[in-house]
């Protein structure tokens, strides 16, 4: 009967490293699948890691990306917001919730993602360009103006800036579409102004997810 008992015992001990085992496993699984393309799998994937550990960020980005991919803008907002709640520190989920605010068209949004991005990583261009895309979409030319001089200020060879910077200058519809930056995935405002080339975007007040 004793012998019985730690049997049991012994038992109910590896249940959590062997659950935690499946979970890797599974999330290896659910990466390969994304990298190859296929996001409908991929997704159920994360969808059921997420199900057994809903506290998994990594997980709810990944769902998130894989729903981005499938062009499901709608279900990667509401995943990335889960997985921001998780984790607010990750410049690369601001920037598929940037992304994914873009493709919805509710660049104000998208604006508060890249600022939170920039202040993570402030020497990725492609968050300063984004950010200046979508204030201009807002109908605040000035700043993106304002933020665009800093950019070709600091990578003067950043094509698709000097492309928005002329378009804005003659009102036109930017021939330029906001940028995916090419860091590799973790499988990352009351004032404007440039100061002594320091980041203008410093201090601002946590992203509000709720809509």
């Amino acid at each position: 009967m004793l012998r019985g008992v730690v049997v049991s015992l012994l038992c109910l001990l590896a249940l959590p490293s062997a659950a935690q085992y499946n979970i890797k496993k599974m999330m290896e699984e659910g990466r390969r699948t994304l990298d190859q393309g296929y996001y409908v799998t991929s997704m159920q994937i994360f969808s059921r890691i997420v199900g057994l550990k809903p506290n998994l960020y990594e997980a709810w980005y990944l769902m998130a990306l894989s729903k981005y991919r499938l062009e499901d803008y709608k279900g990667a907002d509401d995943d990335c917001r889960r997985a921001l709640n998780l984790q607010p520190y990750i410049a690369d989920i601001y920037e598929l919730y940037g992304m994914t605010n873009i493709r919805l068209e509710r660049y104000d949004s998208a604006v508060t993602a890249y600022t939170h991005a920039i202040d993570i990583m402030p020497d990725n261009r492609d968050y300063w360009f984004n950010r200046a895309y979508c204030l201009y979409q807002i109908g605040d030319s000035k700043t993106a103006l304002q933020q665009l001089a800093y950019i070709l200020k600091r990578w003067k060879s950043f094509d698709a800036a000097a492309q928005l910077r002329s378009d804005i200058l003659a009102g036109r519809k930017p021939k330029q579409q906001p940028v995916k930056s090419s860091t590799p995935p973790i499988y990352q405002l009351p004032s404007l102004r440039i100061d002594n080339n320091q980041n203008p975007m410093k201090n601002k007040p946590i992203l509000r997810l709720s809509q």
